[in-house]
């Protein structure tokens, strides 16, 4: 019985030995294949963030593969003791995680996102459906690496068994160095906010570099003020460079260059252009070009307002503020010579507003001013004494925007023909669904009162003589009442068609017939095809867009909206939403709901992170 347990424990201490060595040669293969992230990634600015890389791989990576090996193979070692038995368990543990680890290399490469039940099952449904060849490799992959595992099992037996000589400390100190200085060094880079090392986070799965602020702070060994201060700091310091355009644009200006204005009412919803809520927008509706079926990109004004202008993704927007980079079509307007009449409730002195789409005009009062009814009525008395002024020397471009419909805001002697109407706003009593109708109703007035002014703006400007104006009336978003019943308010809390579904009408010159559109358009299109149609540039649309011709008719395209974390993606029937840490929804275009038994599909997904990414500077 003794001689029984002695084999045991002779046999479970020498596939112990065995085991540590298994390990520290798919510590080696696990770096091998993990340094695609490193290629990724892009390396770091500064000399220290790239020795931080170099060590957090090898110490992340080595830490994975010795916990890997600690939950799985080390306590099967103790339950089959046979040499055989755990060569065949090692091998095929190794060749799982490895295949793990090589399949997130490529989600990484593809998305910026690693591996989470989500994507795995999206992948695995795509695979199912044969609809990811692109993945074909891994059935070459997976019984080539498992014959290369046995066999490496099986040779660092038989090579253990006559090694004499101790390698454990000289192979073992380093990557127990690399892993310990991983985590402290992030320690002080992250109570310093030192960004090329703290954004580094992100690079490899599982990855949670260790924190100590509130520690440090207990302590007395940081500052708090002095951090909040960095924090600020760092925060106004553009995270990556935007490449727009992608090229120098080619232009024929046309011989005659008409006046353009462009107004946003924004909060208006698509569903509100008819002839009893806004009489006015309709009958100019009626007799130009309407699109019925439009989509803003952002659910909430800076992030619709740089859309529309800029023709690009929100999670731009911080980019162009913080390196003052106009839209293309400001400085083709500025290029061609154009006037240029600035006019918003609430003011102009606004980061996107000063330092990104009016970045490069002089002169332009960039002030603050009232908002709601009482700022939409200056600006619109504003915009008709600076009419009076122009002459038909220079084309004009005038940008009104209007914001009593954000702020459900009416002149104090205004009721409106809507009612009841909830006469007192308060946001902790309205939004409740037994107030609903009374505040849809006082958003109905407040487009009751917009319209009022539209159609003193849209008769000024048929005055105009000697020079065609083009003029285009739109929002930046929409507005939603409990109108799903899923308790959603307001704008900016949801990405549903009553958030994002808004009017375009356009009073077109070239275009002389009215006409109505019904195929899917976004905000995205409406500054390349002015471009394209009004302004002569003959550059390709993706060299300085994500949109395309608002006269395209494409039943089947998708759009996009966004804000600087969350993305959408409209197709006809389905809502996709993701965000940067890889979670996917997908819900029902009709009543906002998550559809139960499907998922997105991975190429929707890949051409869409195309073009989020295409326009990033290196």
């Amino acid at each position: 019985m003794l001689e029984t347990g002695n084999i045991y424990r002779d046999n479970v201490s020498r596939l112990i030995g065995w085991g540590h060595w298994l390990v520290f040669f798919n510590i080696l293969l696990a770096l091998l294949v993990s340094s695609r992230y490193l290629l990724i990634a892009g390396w770091p600015d500064t000399l220290l963030g790239g020795g931080y890389m170099l060590t957090s791989w090898v110490g992340h990576f080595a830490f994975l593969s010795f916990f890997t090996y600690l939950l799985t193979l080390f306590p099967l070692t103790f339950l089959f003791p046979k040499i055989r038995a755990v060569q065949f368990l090692g091998a095929a543990i190794a060749t799982g995680a490895l295949t793990l680890l090589l399949v997130d290399t490529q989600v990484f490469s593809l998305f910026k996102f690693h591996l989470n039940p989500t994507v795995w099952r999206l992948l695995l449904e795509q695979a199912q459906a044969e609809e990811a060849s692109g993945w074909g490799w891994l059935f070459v992959w997976v019984p080539v690496l498992f014959l290369f595992e046995l066999w490496l099992a099986n040779w660092l037996w038989r090579w253990s068994q006559r090694r004499r000589r101790s390698l454990t400390l000289p192979l073992a100190l380093p990557l127990l160095a690399s892993f310990f200085l991983t985590h402290s060094v992030h320690i002080w880079a992250d109570a310093l906010v030192y960004t090329p090392i703290t954004d580094q986070k992100a690079n490899f799965p599982l990855s949670y570099p260790m924190t100590a602020k509130s520690f440090l702070i207990k302590q007395g060994w940081l500052d708090e003020d002095q951090y909040r201060q960095l924090s600020r700091q760092v925060a106004e310091q553009p995270q990556r460079r935007l490449n727009y355009p992608l090229r120098p644009l080619s232009v024929q200006a046309p011989d005659t260059s008409p006046n353009i204005l462009l107004v946003v009412a924004d909060g208006l919803r698509a569903d509100q252009l008819d002839a009893i809520t806004m009489p006015n927008l309709n009958r100019f509706a009626s007799r130009h070009l309407r699109f019925d079926n439009h989509l803003s990109a952002g659910n909430q004004p800076r992030s619709a307002l740089f859309s529309l202008f800029y023709s690009l993704p929100s999670h731009y927007q911080r980019d162009a503020e913080q390196e003052g980079i106009a839209p293309v079509f400001i400085d083709e307007l500025q290029r061609q010579d154009y006037r240029f009449g600035l006019f918003a409730s609430g003011g102009l002195d606004k980061p996107l507003y000063r330092n990104a789409i009016f970045s490069t005009l002089r002169n332009q009062p960039f002030d603050t001013a009232v908002n709601g009814a009482e700022g939409d009525r200056k600006a619109a008395a504003d915009f008709s004494h600076w009419l009076e002024q122009q002459d038909n020397e220079r084309p004009w471009f005038s940008f009104v925007y209007l914001d009593a419909l954000n702020e459900l805001d009416l002149p104090a002697d205004t009721k409106g023909p809507f009612q009841p109407s909830l006469q007192q706003l308060n946001p902790t009593q309205a939004y409740q669904n037994e107030q609903r109708d009374a505040l849809f109703n006082r958003y109905r007035n407040a487009a009751f009162y917009t319209d009022r002014l539209l159609g003193q703006l849209l008769s000024r400007v048929r005055q105009v003589e000697g020079r065609d104006t083009l003029i285009i009336v739109t929002s930046g978003h929409g507005m939603e009442f409990n109108d799903n019943d899923n308790n959603t308010w307001g704008f900016g809390s949801a990405y549903s068609p009553y958030q994002l579904q808004v009017p375009l009408v356009i009073g077109w010159p070239a275009q002389r017939q009215p006409a109505r559109f019904s195929h899917p358009t976004s905000q995205l299109d409406l500054m390349p095809t002015l471009m394209r149609q009004a302004l002569g540039v003959q550059s390709p649309l993706r060299s300085y867009s994500t949109g395309q011709s608002l006269f395209k008719a494409d039943a089947n395209r998708w759009r996009l909206a966004s804000d600087e974390d969350e993305y959408v993606i409209y197709q006809q029937d389905d809502i996709t939403l993701f965000n940067r840490r890889g979670d996917v929804q997908l819900l029902r275009a009709r009543d906002y709901k998550t559809e139960p038994d499907a998922s997105p599909e991975l190429s929707l997904l890949l051409q869409v992170m195309n073009d989020l990414n295409r326009f990033q500077g290196e």
